[in-house]
């Protein structure tokens, strides 16, 4: 008889009785499996932990200590593949198993090594602890579905933390034990945590056919999604890893701190890493892997940047920031994995953690050499923020154009949510983007004028409800349409071409707007005056909110004032001249200006008609009570101080204060937001002129042309997008392909056969 051919995936039916999930149940082999990563990775920190201590006993350089501390990275990066490969053919049990206690020989070799080159050969074999990820990644995800993986590794992930309590505990520690015995007592417990885990853990009931080494090489060098998921790797857990590794020595190099201190901070660093992990699965869980490394990859290039400043402050928020942004990424990695590799789980992952371990190879090594023969560090970070930019460029075009185009096939309530958690993580993002740019541009806040953090948290609350408002209006399917057509011939036309023409577009329609002029003189007026005084008035008020601009008198002469930009000196100029009297008095004059406009706006409103009869108090006469309450509290404000002698000063700042953040906080919600909208009209330009210039669409019933042929093509994919199907019945053409002349007559004549049928 023959048997039946084996399944690539088989299930073990347990005996009658016993169920093998029962007595074994998936949560409690993930906690195993957590355990030993933790005490796996705990190992692996040590190097880095105790490299300040190295250094100084084999008085070491930069480069040497970058050496020495990425060595276990290197060879835990490389073992991954061939770990995940056996995991797949023996089991994660024994292979996690074995692997611990084969650790624990170079951890105690450690605590007798007497010179430098003995040292980089026990680091070397002690990174085999680095590799156990592949193993645990194997072993843990066949005991869960497929849909809840991203959470469960990134749970898994939490083993991260092992690394973290050495780096803080382990210097700690050795003040009282000796740092010999740290490295004793971990092969010890690496030794009794692998017995323990090979009585209690057993492998998963869905066993994977284990494929030959050949085709196991050959799987990596098919398959380039592989890669691709490796070079993401690369950068989220390598950047952890370098991160984690170099921090104890960069704090100490860069900003002079104690051994501990700079551990107490790694470890910070290492816990919200860790922290974001699970939170990152499950977001990919939600969402899907590459919304959340989109997120991720253009978050890092600003806090990239802002650690190669040389002052704590940003040097922590980008640190931190990064931290939060890496550990949601690398649970968004391994979520794709099992997705797009189910059946090879083990060897894919133990090719994309090896990018992962190389990623944390490379960056001590760049850092050290840049720090040694250059004396700076900033490259190293550059670099970072563009790699970050290249990878998010390449999960837009491989992953994630896939979900946005499943997107339209399913419930629009779905589709609804997804918008609204891309644009809460847009605003964020930008949001962060301007309290960055308010800390660096005001110095580290000391050229911020704390009098005017009111006006600064409403700014930041503006710009989070402004991007947020701007990113879901953008998702609607025919602003959607323009926005990407307006790229697309804007990039077609070519770089110089297209700014040239965007600047010619921008002074007639923005600046200019003669579009208004063509319909009344007065409404061009009045546009004119609350366009430039409200221009004027941004252009003084932020810049002095936040620190960007500041003035400061000459030592040697009280009457010359210095103007700061950025902390730069931009400029000087003596007072009691005339260009002294406009910048002191710049924003009056845009109140004034102002002031104008809505005199005339006024004056159309209650005298044209047609104004009258479509005008509402929320979008008509709110805006311009707010306009008008902050033009007259602010030239209020100088006739106390020039007139007055201060009198009535202290509450007319306060009404003054409470005006501008009430507008700051309409902002997003009232008309208001059109300001924003606006300049998207250019691309709007661009499409009608490509329209004009490109294949006609005729019309299907007499012939002539009516429009380009990709604005009736584009409301073919639009109109279904929003609820709108114009098929006609028994034809493939749609609605959209006949003129408006013959709508009209086939309207016409449908009724007319309505008529005739009515009447019998």
């Amino acid at each position: 008889m023959c048997e039946p051919k084996a399944a690539t995936i088989s299930e073990r039916k347990p005996l009658r009785g016993h169920s093998s999930e029962d007595t074994y149940q998936p949560n409690l082999q993930l906690a195993l499996g957590t355990l030993s990563f933790t005490v796996c990775f705990a190992a692996w920190g040590l190097i880095s932990a105790f490299a300040p201590r190295f250094r100084e006993a084999f008085h070491l350089t930069a480069t040497q200590t970058a050496f020495l501390i990425a060595v276990p990275v290197l060879l835990g990066a490389l073992l991954r593949i061939a770990t995940g490969m056996l995991a797949d053919r023996f089991g994660g049990r024994a292979v996690f198993a074995l692997l611990m206690v084969v650790v624990a020989a170079p951890a105690y070799i450690v605590s007798t090594v007497s010179n430098y080159r003995m040292l980089l050969y026990a680091a070397l074999f002690l990174g085999m602890a680095g590799s156990s990820f592949a193993v645990g990644t194997g072993f843990v995800s066949r005991w869960f579905p497929r849909e809840r993986q991203g959470g469960v590794l990134g749970i898994y992930g939490l083993g991260n933390i092992g690394q973290s309590a050495t780096v803080f505990l382990g210097p700690v520690l050795a003040v009282a034990v000796g740092w010999q015995n740290i490295f004793r007592g971990v092969a010890v417990l690496l030794v009794i945590w692998g017995i323990a885990f090979f009585l209690f853990a057993r492998n998963s009931p869905k066993t994977v056919r284990p494929s030959s080494l050949g085709a196991m090489l050959q799987l990596l060098s098919r398959e380039r999604l592989s890669w691709v998921l490796s070079l993401f790797y690369f950068l989220t857990f390598g950047g952890f890893v370098a991160f984690s590794i170099y921090l104890p020595v960069l704090l100490k190099d860069q900003f002079g701190l104690k051994p501990s201190d700079a551990g107490f901070r790694t470890a910070g660093f290492v816990v919200l890493a860790t922290l974001a992990r699970p939170l990152g699965g499950r977001l990919a869980d939600k969402i899907g892997g590459a919304r959340v490394l989109q997120v991720v990859f253009l978050g890092i290039i600003p806090l990239a940047l802002l650690m190669a400043w040389t002052s704590m402050l940003p040097f922590t928020v980008g640190a931190l920031g990064c931290a939060f942004l890496l550990g949601n990424g690398n649970g968004a990695v391994f979520k794709l994995v099992p997705e797009h590799f189910p059946k090879q789980v083990g060897t894919v992952t133990g090719l994309v953690g090896a990018m992962g371990g190389l990623g944390g190879f490379f960056p001590p090594l760049l850092l050290g050499f840049f720090r040694d023969h250059l004396h700076v560090i900033w490259p190293s970070f550059a670099l970072l923020a563009f790699f970050s930019a290249a990878l998010w460029r390449t999960n837009a075009v491989v992953f994630l154009a896939q979900p946005q185009a499943m997107e339209l096939t399913v419930l629009a309530s779905f589709t609804r949510t997804a918008d609204r958690i891309r644009a809460g993580i847009t605003a964020t993002f930008f949001t962060g983007l301007l309290v960055a740019a308010i800390v660096i541009g005001s110095r580290n806040l000391q050229n911020f004028d704390a009098a005017l953090v009111t006006y600064t948290f409403a700014t930041v609350f503006a710009t989070w409800g402004v991007v947020y408002h701007y990113r879901v209006w953008l998702d609607k399917p025919p602003t959607r349409v323009y926005w990407e057509r307006g790229w697309q011939l804007f990039r077609k036309e070519g770089m110089f071409r297209g700014i040239a023409r965007l600047m010619r577009l921008a002074t007639i329609h923005l600046a200019a707007q003669t579009f208004i002029r063509r319909r009344s003189v007065l409404r061009w007026w009045m546009h004119q005056l609350l366009f430039w005084g409200c221009i004027l008035a941004v252009l003084i008020t932020f810049p002095l909110v936040f620190g960007w601009i500041s003035f400061q008198t000459l030592p040697t002469d009280q009457e010359t004032y210095v103007v700061l930009v950025y902390g730069f000196p931009a400029l000087t100029f003596r007072l009691h001249t005339l260009f002294a009297e406009l910048l002191f008095h710049g924003l009056d004059i845009a109140a004034i200006l102002v002031l104008g406009g809505i005199g005339l706006a006024l004056w159309r409103r209650f005298r044209d008609r047609g104004a009258q009869a479509v005008q509402s108090f929320a979008l008509d006469f709110l805006p311009l009570i707010l306009l008008f309450a902050i033009s007259v509290t602010g030239l209020a404000l100088t006739v106390s101080q020039n007139w007055l002698r201060g009198e009535f000063y202290g509450f007319l700042a306060i009404l003054h204060a409470i005006t501008v953040i009430a507008a700051l906080l309409y902002l997003p919600f009232g008309k208001f937001f059109h300001i924003f909208q606006r300049p998207a009209q250019l691309g709007v330009k661009f499409y009608q002129a490509a329209g004009e210039a490109g294949d006609p669409a005729a019309c299907k019933r007499c012939g002539k042309r009516f429009a380009s042929r990709m604005h009736i093509d584009d409301l073919n994919r639009v109109l279904p997008q929003v609820g709108f199907d114009y098929h006609l019945r028994e034809s493939q053409f749609t609605w959209q392909e006949f003129c408006p002349v013959c709508k009209r007559k086939s309207l016409s004549l449908a009724l007319m056969h309505l008529r005739e049928e009515a009447r019998g």
